[in-house]
């Protein structure tokens, strides 16, 4: 069936969290995502932790990776009682289960989706609003939310703006991402911050802070990308896909099963039966003239 995810906003201090079910990870981290305006919602009223759960984080060894009590609290808010297993050999893990299972029923839920689809006015934008910083508190750095969409927004086959959110991949548990970009990525996909924000302390400002170092940030699917440039930009005379008016080359790479990437490669196109088809193909020293 495939790894389901939870959207999950909480505040260790009072207790209070917001729980969202994402569905598999692919299928809800858009902009245009309940899920993700709901986040974004909250981020903007105050600082939030915020964890894109997947439910395989109780299973096997995989709590080893989450040994601090924020990370844990987190998983308490959407992992369900009946998905854990308590009979583990492991003292470390069963500590770490036992933690999950007695914070349950302390957290007090609540229900935004509403009001976040009011606030971003949903139905004429299909969209979270992408202005303003998303600050991490727990590490102090910041990311332009205008400058992320720019670089990873895409048209889709309605010709409608859209993009792979920022949030479900910055703060997901694992093994989300992976599928979200199985097809490859653009070069410009910064995708070291794959789950790097996991349950830190964000928040959505209109200026950034001092003391916060501005960070580049970019998700793009291969798959979308292409067809957006070639829509945009179209193809040189040998095909090759381009990313730019200035002639550049789209260039894009394959992640392996440890989330590295490959060698970068362009995209030769051809347009058939009114669709356009990109093959990658290793990456051109030179332009012919």
């Amino acid at each position: 069936m495939g790894q389901i995810f939870h959207a999950t906003a909480y505040d260790i201090d009072t207790k209070t969290c917001c729980v969202y079910n994402a569905d598999k990870f692919h299928a809800n981290c858009y902009s245009y995502s309940g899920a993700v305006f709901s986040m974004h919602y909250l981020l903007r009223k105050k600082p939030y932790r915020i964890m894109w759960g997947g439910a395989y984080v109780v299973l096997d060894n995989n709590l080893q990776f989450f040994s601090d009590i924020e990370d844990l609290l987190g998983i308490s808010t959407y992992v369900e009682l009946c998905s854990i297993d308590m009979k583990d050999e492991d003292p470390e893990n069963y500590e770490r289960k036992q933690f999950i299972v007695e914070n349950q029923k302390l957290w007090k839920h609540i229900d935004v989706w509403e009001k976040a689809k009011k606030f971003f006015n949903w139905d004429n934008t299909h969209s979270v609003e992408y202005s303003g910083y998303l600050l991490n508190h727990t590490q102090k750095r910041a990311i332009d939310l205008e400058d992320y969409y720019q670089q990873s927004k895409y048209s889709n086959e309605r010709f409608q703006i859209e993009a792979i959110d920022l949030l479900p991949v910055l703060t997901e548990t694992g093994e989300g991402a992976q599928i979200a970009f199985f097809d490859g990525i653009a070069a410009e996909t910064t995708e070291k911050l794959f789950g790097e924000w996991c349950g830190d302390l964000l928040q959505i400002v209109d200026e950034l802070p001092k003391g916060y170092k501005l960070i580049k940030c970019c998700f793009a699917e291969i798959g979308s990308k292409v067809q957006d440039c070639y829509w945009k930009f179209g193809a040189n005379k040998e095909g090759y896909l381009l990313k730019d008016n200035k002639g550049n080359l789209f260039e894009a790479a394959i992640l392996n099963y440890y989330e590295e990437r490959g060698p970068l490669q362009n995209i030769k196109t051809e347009f058939v039966d009114g669709r356009v088809r990109g093959a990658s193909v290793p990456k051109i020293k030179k332009l012919k003239s």
